[in-house]
């Protein structure tokens, strides 16, 4: 796990000068070692930083960037490769002798031997640029889910014209190289989603590279950089209407004990965090099956004991024989770490808090990895929108014949007795009828369509979809109207994995974890089981249509005690809400004025976004609130950097 950076540009000096200013920011993400390589390519300078979290190969035999010795060839990488050891064995039989046991020297001589379409066969999570120096190509990369984030812009006129790519917006913006021009869609995803949805990000011209994609970039002279189309390595399997439910339970087992026994490789101390959730469960009862002495940490909040996973998790631990550590988070430790985290974001977001918390307190045990079940609501079921969506796509249907008003009337009604913002998403649920991914992304909207647009933010003027996404956005999901027809499961798995998985809590995962130089695994998400799930039918998957991830169930049902199968959806959870209007509340107004004062947004609806927070915090949807703080920390955080945003992006 790491940072890695790179510059394609004209001037050797200032290549230099960027890359320790963009690798000395991402310390947290690698403070074992670091390691810069400037080479010339066609009388232009390639430059390659990388911050190094020793996972793999402690010794010097896994420094980076690494050098092929007999090309020259270059590699920054950023990730696990799980699949490293086959493919080692692969390339020994084919004549490569290695220097070290690191998986980032398979990539390199695998891409020299085989070239990019090698990608393909990798299982883990990555982000790597590989320099082909003989030939004049940068290859970037990047897992099939981006689980690990590349981030990349083309260099302005002013900066001598190039490329730039980074693990962090915050390395991209270091160097001063590129304009910190807002982005407005990206602004806008963010209030709307809660994040700012994939491609985009914050400031415009810079974007997140896509998942399960490579590139190739031809490097001319003078700094000309020219890039070919982007090629998928991977894409979603289609369900098989011929798996049956026997095959699938047999296989999803067996996948999935396969992953998370090669998630254990390391050379370093490795945990698993465990709550008192099916997901967690199942995989702490497979890393105890393979690594005995692994040890199981659960987090909970010290001050609200009834709401406490820790003796569920405690029993469970105990019946697989692990090593069981309950870390207890007082609500003042909790609150300092909120203010840590807001001043501490990469890009905003109102999601990670809990991530950061929990991945603070595991590190400071010493454990450097740490296995998670994140992707188990996805994959097999565990959202309540896997039952909810297809029904209100056929109650859409029979509507079909209404003007849109008026179901978006009938829909504002049936949520009669709730918060407005929530009657507002349904009224936009039955604007849009009986499209499937539509109904999906406005029902997990944070912000209705109304208030984006009273905060100056319209979809139609910025050119984005109803949604507040781009068109490239949700095409990423790859959902077409036959899949939304015949599957509607399969369809939200999709929708669920990139819409909101990949734009929120991959990202947040990955960012939080590495805020405190731990490297979160996610082996519900490796390759195999990817392909094996999505090939299952919804039906197979959920076979009554209840989201209760029955196909996981019964696939480990000797590992789930009733007592854990009965209990509801439950999770880490901290007083946030109470935390904003009470001892934070100084904090959070001095962060809103700052948004009021953006001229980013309409200032009259941000206080009253505010004020009716303040007015009655429990009982008001409180996330566009939070909203409000994170955006206005956010602010301040790029003014103390001496950035300059520009507002309206001009």
């Amino acid at each position: 796990m790491c940072g890695i950076a790179g510059i394609v540009g004209v001037s050797e000096p200032a290549v230099r000068a960027a890359l320790e200013q963009m690798n000395g920011c991402m310390v947290h993400r690698g403070p074992d070692d670091r390691g810069v390589e400037l080479v010339s390519v066609n009388d232009s300078w390639v430059g390659l930083a990388q911050r190094r979290l020793s996972i793999i190969d402690l010794s010097a035999a896994g420094h980076q960037p690494m050098v092929n010795p007999e090309t020259g060839d270059l590699l920054i990488y950023n990730g696990e490769l799980y699949s490293f050891q086959r493919l080692r064995k692969r390339l020994e039989v084919d004549g490569v002798r290695f220097v070290g046991h690191s998986d980032t020297e398979v990539i390199l001589h695998a891409l020299r031997r085989y070239g990019p379409t090698c990608i393909s066969e990798m299982e883990g999570m990555y982000a790597f640029a590989f320099l082909d120096r003989l030939a004049g190509k940068l290859i970037l990369a990047r897992d099939p889910m981006g689980i690990k984030p590349l981030y990349t812009s083309e260099l302005p006129e002013r900066s001598g014209r190039g490329l730039m790519f980074a693990s962090e917006v915050r390395a991209m913006l270091a160097p001063g190289m590129l304009d910190p021009n807002i982005e407005l869609r990206g602004l806008a995803g963010l209030l709307a989603h809660g994040a700012v949805p994939e491609p985009l990000t914050f400031f415009r011209g810079l974007r997140m590279f896509p998942a399960g994609c490579y590139q190739v970039f031809q490097i001319g002279r003078s700094g000309q950089v020219r890039p070919e189309a982007v090629r998928p390595h991977w894409t979603f399997a289609p369900p098989d209407p011929a798996v049956q439910p026997a095959e699938a339970v047999m296989s999803v087992r067996s996948a999935l004990d396969a992953a998370v026994k090669d998630h254990l490789i390391a050379d370093v101390p490795v945990g698993v965090f465990l709550s008192s959730g099916l997901d967690s469960t199942i995989v702490a009862a497979l890393a105890a099956k393979h690594s005995p002495r692994i040890r199981a940490f659960t987090v909970g909040f010290a001050d609200a004991p009834d709401m406490s996973e820790a003796p569920l998790a405690a029993e469970t631990a105990r019946l697989f024989g692990m090593e069981f550590r309950d870390i207890q988070i007082t609500g003042g430790s909790a609150l300092g770490m909120m203010e840590q985290w807001l001043r501490s974001m990469d890009q905003p977001s109102a999601d990670g808090l809990n991530t950061y918390v929990v991945s603070k307190a595991v590190r400071d045990e010493g454990i450097i990895v740490a296995l998670s079940g994140l992707g188990g609501d996805e994959l097999f079921g565990g959202y309540s929108s896997f039952s909810d969506v297809p029904r209100i796509r056929r109650a859409m249907a029979r509507m079909a014949w209404l003007p849109p008003g008026v179901r978006a009337w009938v829909m504002s009604m049936s949520g009669f007795g709730r918060p407005g913002q929530v009657r507002e998403k349904l009224a936009d649920m039955g604007r849009t009828g009986a499209n499937l991914t539509g109904l999906y992304v406005h029902r997990r909207r944070m912000m209705s369509n109304r208030r984006v647009a009273a905060l100056g933010l319209d979809w139609r003027a910025l050119g984005m979809t109803d949604t507040y996404l781009t068109q490239d956005g949700l095409a990423s999901a790859a959902i077409d109207a036959d899949l939304e027809r015949t599957d509607p499961v399969a369809a939200v798995s999709r929708l669920e994995s990139v819409l909101y998985m990949r734009s929120t809590l991959l990202r947040d995962s990955d960012t939080n974890g590495m805020a405190h130089s731990l490297e979160i695994r996610v082996p519900m998400l490796d390759k195999r089981v990817l392909d094996l799930v999505h090939r299952i039918p919804g039906g197979v998957r959920l076979p009554d249509g209840v989201a209760n991830k029955h196909l996981l169930r019964t696939a480990f049902a000797d590992y789930l005690r009733p007592d854990l199968v009965k209990q509801g959806k439950r999770g880490f959870t901290l007083p946030v809400r109470r935390w904003m209007s009470g001892p934070l509340r100084p904090y959070c107004e001095e962060a809103v004025k700052v948004v009021e004062r953006s001229g980013l947004v309409n200032p009259g609806e941000v206080r009253s976004i505010w004020n009716g927070f303040i007015a009655n915090p429990e009982m008001q949807v409180w996330s566009s609130a939070l909203m409000m703080v994170v955006l206005g920390s956010y602010l301040r955080q790029l003014r103390e950097r001496h950035f300059a945003p520009i507002p309206n992006g001009e």
